[in-house]
């Protein structure tokens, strides 16, 4: 490898954007991005309602290399995991006093809907609170309402946990993004579905 080659390869392996937001549970995500992803994971961001961070200064430089490294799909979103509140209040503070986070925990409690009982197991179209009665299953026959497995948006952009808010009749079944709550649901049939290993809970 040539020493041109090895200093371009330096510098889109080094941070030079942070992504980072709340989703609708209030929950911090944050993550860094390369000089070569910063133009599409700032739009990304926008699509998200994160904000970008420009690591312009060596405090923030060394603040992203505490965080994960984010990567861009081709739908144009982002993987922004999610990270302590005590980083994330960190990074907050760099941002502008003039900058304002969108108010989507308040709105997300005051639309969620009221359960006196835990979801249970459900065979027919059904929906409830995503917390509530959440399984691991052990195999594509006992996936139900409230079941925790993989799905992918795109196969190039890999597999993520998906909760299945809905089962339908016609075998189908509705699923929110577990680490993306501000992604549409998206609906699949059981063997486009993947199982998490049952140990994965511990």
């Amino acid at each position: 490898m040539t020493n041109a080659a090895v200093s371009v390869a330096a510098t889109t392996s080094l941070p030079a954007l942070i992504v980072l937001g709340l989703d609708d549970g209030g929950k911090a995500h944050a993550s860094w991005f390369g000089e070569a992803e910063t133009d599409v994971a700032e739009k990304a961001a926008d699509m998200m309602g994160m904000a970008a961070l420009r690591a312009s200064t060596d405090e923030l430089r060394d603040l992203a290399g505490k965080l994960p490294q984010g990567r861009v799909f081709q739908s144009g979103k982002a993987f922004v995991p999610f990270v302590k509140a005590t980083m994330f209040d960190k990074l907050a503070t760099h941002l502008p006093k003039s900058y304002k986070w969108p108010v989507r925990a308040a709105k997300a409690a005051a639309e969620k809907p009221k359960r006196g009982k835990k979801a249970s197991a459900a065979t027919a179209d059904q929906s409830g609170d995503l917390n509530e009665g959440l399984t691991i299953p052990e195999d594509w026959s006992k996936i139900v309402f409230g079941s925790l497995v993989l799905a992918c948006e795109d196969p190039n952009d890999g597999w993520f946990p998906a909760h299945v808010i809905q089962v339908s009749g016609e075998g189908l079944f509705t699923l929110k993004w577990r680490d993306f709550p501000d992604w549409p649901v998206i609906v699949r049939r059981t063997h486009h579905l993947a199982l998490l290993h049952p140990r994965h809970a511990e």
